[in-house]
């Protein structure tokens, strides 16, 4: 930014580009939480005394809070990935404009 400049730059290619990835994070997450849990759900998995000790009911609960916090964190990075697409699109379009203005005014032909 120079100097006595109070605006903010964007470069449009490199936030999309950043907007795109969050969002496949997104997806990633959301793949993780849908395997936790998967599996060993019976006391039967834990063998007997697992079994006995509750071990299927305490993993169930376990799996359970890692699955909310990764679908939770899922949707905050697609929430984000959102607005960065949303920053990019309103930049693209002011650019737009302010070419159009230019060209109209006779500096662009």
């Amino acid at each position: 930014m120079a100097a006595g400049n109070n605006a903010l730059n964007i470069d449009g290619e490199v936030v999309g580009g950043y907007a795109a990835k969050v969002a496949l994070a997104a997806d990633e997450l959301d793949t993780a939480a849908g395997g936790v849990g998967a599996g060993a759900t019976t006391g039967q998995a834990y063998g007997e005394l697992g079994g006995r000790l509750g071990l299927d009911r305490s993993y169930a609960r376990a799996s359970g809070a890692l699955r909310q916090q990764l679908q939770v964190g899922a949707a905050a990075l697609r929430s984000a990935a959102e607005a960065l697409d949303q920053l990019t699109a309103g930049h693209a379009q002011r650019d737009a404009d302010a070419a159009e203005q230019i060209k109209r005014a006779g500096g662009l032909s």
